[in-house]
């Protein structure tokens, strides 16, 4: 059996991002369709055998209809069977496909709309071979008639029996049976098999892991389906708080742009409630900002040691703690930073760390958590971390192999800004973000990047994913704002374009 394994999270992600980079779902689907007839092809003498393909409503079902071009090609003698109304279709692609078949006399097509008409198929007892194309990957509860019926007739049937990624009724994350399932002699896994497959083995068979044209590159590259992890409806019972509660720790007497922009992009991204807590001299400058925005002064002139329990009560409030932006290198700020991210790191808080923040913990030893602390450094800061000559900033392949050195020395997810964003983890993952424009180096477009993050590690304690995700957003709103503005983008125009990017996909 194949060890790579793959949810049904990550493997829409990866679909969503090939259609991303111009691999459509109608591409893969011609694909997959041929690799399953391939499959029974290479493994079945069909020339003159009867071969029953029975069709979900989804993309499972078009593999299937795709698989039935070829195994007629292939001499086979194909019935197919739609279980439900052709009106009822939920999958362009497999309507597409479904249409192709009425102009093929050779194949014999059908819908079976009720339980009734699944008992009274023949076709189903007399087939040599019965391809399961219900439901495939993604199932979740109980089968619904007519399906749950069809899965019963195929199991009665003395047929060999081969089930397109996953058998009907097994839930592809968990293993679990809802109501009952295909017991298939033969699963064919498209790209990888379904985890939920390593739970329910006795009703796989021999699975064949087959490729579908997914490019290497979607699984590393930044998308739409890294969004898709973070871009859920709220419920109807949702209430003030449920979708993030940020702190923003930063400005200094010198700056109060910066926290304000990462609390204000924080709130586009979707987060309910954001939390500034900054030095005095800049408290009345972020409250003219926004009235959306709850600031807290330290009552001090910059952050300072004596202040750091005032802090930690703050922290304690909030899902999400974004610390650095605009904070400054005072003697008394480092030590402070290195008490409170210590302490941050204790409880277990989410923590997006960017700017000075970075520079403050160069080197403290603090020991990081990956699935709950990004780091987003520049190159300048990536080395002020690393304390070393980096090499050539412009090489990718170089740029790739620091951040994960920092990911690794730091035990944390790396953000590595730049043309092309890299997001690093410790064990050596990466992906690549290429979304962005050169307008994007006007200053305190960084700070609209920790606060997307932000935003989104709150909604989905998973590190890398937000990071992945925050990249995107982020270089996407700038090209929206780019689009209309040119190079005459401030950062503002960036975090008013966050909605829109959502919006998109």
């Amino acid at each position: 059996m194949d060890t790579n394994y793959i949810t049904t999270e990550d493997m829409r992600t990866l679909e969503m991002n090939a259609e991303y980079l111009g691999v459509t779902h109608s591409i893969l689907m011609q694909i997959a369709g041929r690799e399953v007839a391939r499959v029974i092809i290479d493994n079945e003498d069909i020339s003159g055998k009867s071969i029953t393909i029975l069709c979900g409503l989804g993309g499972n079902g078009g593999d299937g209809i795709v698989a039935a071009r070829y195994l007629d090609e292939a001499g086979a003698i194909v019935d197919v069977y739609l279980l439900g109304h052709e009106k009822t279709i939920s999958n362009p692609d497999t309507l597409a496909n479904w249409n192709i078949l009425k102009h093929l006399y050779r194949i014999q097509k059908s819908t079976l709309t009720a339980e009734s008409d699944v008992k009274a198929c023949k076709a189903i007892n007399n087939a040599d071979v019965i391809i399961d194309g219900l439901m495939g990957f993604g199932l979740h509860s109980k089968l619904r008639e007519p399906l749950l019926t069809a899965v019963k007739m195929i199991n009665k049937s003395n047929a060999i029996k081969y089930s397109i990624d996953m058998p009907t009724g097994i839930d592809s994350d968990t293993g679990a049976v809802h109501g009952d399932a295909v017991i298939a002699d033969h699963t064919i896994s498209l790209h990888a098999t379904k985890i939920g497959l390593t739970l329910a083995e006795k009703y796989a068979g021999t699975i064949h892991v087959v490729t579908i044209g997914i490019p290497q590159e979607a699984a590393y590259t930044c998308g739409p389906g890294d969004l898709s992890y973070f871009d859920k409806p709220r419920k109807s019972s949702a209430k003030k708080g449920d979708s993030g509660r940020i702190l923003v720790i930063g400005g200094s007497d010198v700056y109060s742009g910066a926290p304000a922009l990462a609390g204000m992009a924080a709130l586009r991204t979707g987060s309910d409630l954001v939390s500034i807590l900054v030095p005095e001299p800049v408290v009345s400058a972020i409250r003219e900002y926004s009235p959306n925005l709850m600031v807290t002064s330290l009552g001090t002139q910059v952050l300072q040691p004596d202040v750091v329990e005032a802090a930690i009560e703050m922290i304690a409030k909030n899902d999400v703690v974004v610390f650095g932006p605009g904070l400054g290198l005072h003697p008394e700020t480092i030590v402070a930073v290195n008490s409170i991210v210590k302490k941050i790191v204790e409880l277990k808080k989410p923590l997006v760390l960017d700017a000075d923040g970075l520079k403050a913990i160069a080197h403290s030893g603090i020991e990081m958590n990956p699935e709950n602390v990004v780091f987003t450094p520049h190159w300048g800061e990536l080395k002020t971390i690393m304390y070393a000559d980096l090499g050539d900033s412009e090489n990718l392949e170089n740029r790739i192999d620091r951040a994960v050195d920092a990911a690794k020395q730091y035990n944390s997810i790396i953000l590595l800004k730049g043309p092309v964003d890299v997001i690093a983890g410790p064990s050596g993952n990466y992906k690549l973000n290429r979304t962005g424009v050169p307008a994007m180096t006007v200053g305190g477009t960084g700070d609209v990047l920790t606060g997307i993050i932000a935003s989104m590690l709150s909604r989905h304690n998973n590190a890398f994913r937000a990071a992945a995700a925050g990249a995107f957003v982020s270089g996407m709103a700038g090209e929206l704002a780019a689009s209309i503005l040119g190079d005459h983008l401030v950062a503002t125009d960036c975090i008013e374009k966050i909605p829109e990017v959502f919006r998109m996909f």
